[in-house]
C-alpha cells in the first residue's frame, strides 16, 4: 500500500476505526469538531463525499486522508503513516486532549509495567459507566487496568490482551494497539462463535443480552482488518454470527464472513439488523 492506495480509503471509516464520529451528518457531507480547536461546541471539520477534509477554525486547512493524520498525529512522517498502514499496525494515538497526552510514533519502546483491576481506577470506571452505559460488574470480568511506559512517560489505560501477545488499550478520547491481534472469550461445549468489532460492543451485547454470556465463543477483532488473519488461523463454528458497525467497514466484514461461513458449512447470521445506531454501543446508549 502506498500514498495513493492510502489516500483512497474512506476518511469517515478510518476516523470511526480510531473511536472518533461525526457531530452532524448532512447529506453529501459530514461535521466534526477539530482537531486544532477540540473545545469547540459545533463541528468545524468537514468531509464531503469526494473524502476531503477542511478545517474551517483553521484557516480552512484541509487536503486528503494523510494530510488530516499528519494533523491528527504530527510524531508522524508520511513514511511512518504508509508503514503503519502496511503492518495493520498505527501507534499509541491521541485523540482529544486527554490527561495522559500520549502522542508517540511506533519506534517508541513499550513497556508493560502492571497490570491491576479496573475497580482500582475510579476514573477508568466512570469512563466506562458514564459514557458508554457499561456495567463495572461485567466490564472487571474482561477487562484489565495496564500501567505502562512510553518515552520515559507512564500511563494507565483499560485494555484486553489479545492472541499475539499485544495489547489493545483504550480510555476517553485514546485507542492503541502495540501489536494487531484479535482476543477470544471461550465457553465450554458451545457450538457458535460471536463476532465483534471491539471491546466495547463485546460489552455492550452483554448488557443487553446478559443470559447469552455463557451460551456462545466471543471473538473481539480489535481491528477489521484482523478478520482475514482470523479466518485463516480459527476455524468457524457451528454458528457464526456477526455484530459489526452498521457501515462500509463493517459491510465487508460481514461479506467476508459470511463467505467463509459459506466454505465452511458455518450457518451465517448477520445480527446487525437487530440494533439501531452505528454500533452496539450507539444502540446501548440511545444514540440513534
Amino acid at each position: 500500500m502506498n500514498t495513493s492506495d492510502i489516500n483512497k480509503l474512506s476518511i469517515i471509516d478510518f476516523l470511526s476505526s480510531i473511536g472518533y464520529f461525526p457531530e452532524r451528518k448532512h447529506n453529501g457531507y459530514w461535521l466534526y469538531k477539530s482537531f486544532i480547536n477540540p473545545q469547540q461546541q459545533t463541528g468545524s471539520l468537514k468531509i464531503s463525499s469526494n473524502n476531503l477534509w477542511v478545517d474551517y477554525s483553521d484557516n480552512n486547512r484541509g487536503g486528503t486522508l494523510i494530510d488530516l493524520i499528519l494533523l491528527i498525529y504530527p510524531g508522524l512522517s508520511v513514511s511512518d503513516i504508509v508503514r503503519n498502514f502496511n503492518q495493520g499496525v498505527f501507534s499509541f494515538h491521541q485523540l482529544t486532549t486527554a490527561s495522559n497526552n500520549c502522542e508517540e510514533s511506533a519506534s517508541e519502546p513499550f513497556t508493560l509495567l502492571k497490570e491491576d483491576m479496573i475497580t482500582n481506577h475510579e476514573s477508568l470506571c466512570q469512563y466506562l459507566v458514564a459514557e458508554r452505559g457499561i456495567d463495572i460488574k461485567i466490564a472487571m470480568r474482561y477487562l484489565k487496568a495496564y500501567q505502562y511506559r512510553v518515552k520515559g512517560k507512564t500511563y494507565w489505560n483499560l485494555g484486553i490482551r489479545n492472541h499475539l501477545g499485544g495489547y489493545n488499550l483504550f480510555s476517553k478520547g485514546f485507542k492503541c494497539a502495540t501489536q494487531q491481534g484479535v482476543t477470544l472469550f471461550t465457553n465450554s461445549k458451545v457450538q457458535s462463535r460471536i463476532y465483534f468489532e471491539g471491546i466495547l460492543d463485546f460489552l455492550s451485547f452483554l448488557m443487553i443480552y446478559p443470559d447469552q454470556e455463557n451460551c456462545n465463543d466471543y471473538c473481539i477483532l480489535n481491528s477489521v482488518n484482523n478478520l482475514k488473519k482470523t479466518l485463516e488461523v480459527h476455524p468457524l463454528k457451528q454458528s457464526s454470527i456477526a455484530f459489526f458497525d452498521r457501515d462500509k467497514a463493517g459491510d465487508r466484514a460481514t461479506d467476508l464472513l459470511r463467505a467463509e461461513a459459506l466454505n465452511q458449512k458455518s450457518k451465517f447470521y448477520d445480527y446487525r439488523t437487530t440494533f439501531q445506531g452505528k454500533d452496539l454501543n450507539d444502540y446501548l446508549l440511545g444514540n440513534y
